[in-house]
């Protein structure tokens, strides 16, 4: 059972939300919000949750080789994704190391993207890049600008906003995950 009284049941309960994202797309864990480091400080973005190991210790987004945070990530390989469930008054802290995968490593992954998704990757112009009219983007697909990011676990942390008292839990890979609680 999932609780937030015991570690082991806060570590059940991120997974069971990590899996929730994958499989509902109105689960609180589909779209974290991915930090990482860019050329002009921080960067923020959502993106959607694709993959969740936890016997590997690692999650999955996709994205467009040609995207600001591939570059970033491929600088910078340190990041943090955040899942707020708000109905659960639930902030989780996924802490990674990423790796861009792309060409016949993630062909499996372009397989089993819907057709609708795969045309966000491979579009004209580059993501980001400035545009005349908001029409004068082509949407793709491109096999070849698809890649997946794949976000080796190095820490999770969650903070449960309680009306009693606040819960705070710290879980690293280094130490097999066993967790300890935080002052929240």
């Amino acid at each position: 059972m999932n609780d937030f009284n015991t570690l082991p049941g806060v570590l059940d309960l991120v997974w069971q939300r990590l899996s929730d994202g994958i499989l509902d797309r109105h689960a609180a864990a589909r779209t974290p919000v991915l930090a990482t480091r860019g050329a002009a400080g921080a960067e923020a973005r959502m993106v959607v949750l694709r993959a969740a190991d936890r016997t590997a210790g690692h999650v999955d987004i996709h994205s467009d080789l040609r995207a600001a945070k591939v570059a970033e990530l491929r600088a910078e390989p340190h990041a943090a994704l955040l899942v707020w469930d708000g109905l659960a008054l639930l902030q989780i802290r996924l802490r990674a190391r990423f790796e861009v995968l792309s060409g016949p490593a993630v062909e499996p992954d372009w397989q089993a993207s819907a057709p609708s998704s795969r045309t966000l990757y491979g579009g004209s112009p580059a993501p980001g890049a400035p545009l005349p009219h908001p029409s004068d983007h082509a949407p793709g697909p491109d096999r070849a600008a698809f890649a997946v990011l794949r976000g080796w676990l190095t820490e999770i942390e969650t903070l449960h906003l309680r009306p009693d008292h606040h819960r705070r839990a710290l879980f690293r890979a280094a130490d097999g995950w066993a967790g300890s609680w935080r002052a929240p």
